[in-house]
């Protein structure tokens, strides 16, 4: 490969690694942020939610450690089939709905034997609109002060990881 298009590959690879970091640390400190200041249980930024899913209540659906995105959405757009979020005091749950009688929805974990009490569409706090499979794992790590140690460690080694590696490769002069 020409030394030209190797650098750019390598210079886009950085800032492209730089930037998702970046965006990761933003939206995790607002999330946080939000939650702090609302304490609400599922804080989110214009009607979306990521959450990290931490049971198998849904699997094959979504696993443990998936991420799911959720969307607020009118009461009445919901139907059965949809998989939502809603709280139960103030712990999230994400089952799929699969019934519904006098305006109350019936839902259920996909791998649960039983349904979940009736819940009303006003208690849903959205809807699921994809699911990132396993980057939980990796949030809830980086959540834990070990975790947030490696992103400063990793955000410091791109600032100076360029100056660090001349040094060691013997090309910054003394």
């Amino acid at each position: 490969m020409l030394p030209k298009y190797k650098k750019m590959l390598t210079t886009g690879f950085v800032y492209l690694t730089f930037g998702l970091l970046s965006l990761f640390i933003l939206i995790n400190l607002f999330l946080g942020i939000n939650k702090a200041i609302t304490h609400n249980p599922v804080p989110k930024v214009f009607g979306i939610s990521p959450l990290i899913v931490m049971s198998g209540s849904m699997e094959p659906a979504i696993y443990p450690g998936d991420v799911v995105i959720i969307w607020e959405q009118a009461a009445e757009k919901y139907k059965i089939g949809d998989i939502v979020t809603y709280l139960v005091g103030q712990t999230p749950f994400t089952h799929r709905i699969v019934g519904e009688e006098n305006g109350l929805f019936i839902l259920k974990g996909d791998s649960n034997n039983t349904v979940d009490d009736t819940v009303s569409a006003d208690r849903f706090e959205g809807k699921v609109l994809f699911t990132v499979p396993k980057i939980g794992v990796a949030i809830v790590f980086f959540k834990k002060p070990a975790g947030m140690a490696v992103l400063v460690m990793l955000l410091l080694l791109y600032i100076n990881g360029g100056d660090l590696y001349k040094k060691v490769r013997g090309t910054v002069s003394k």
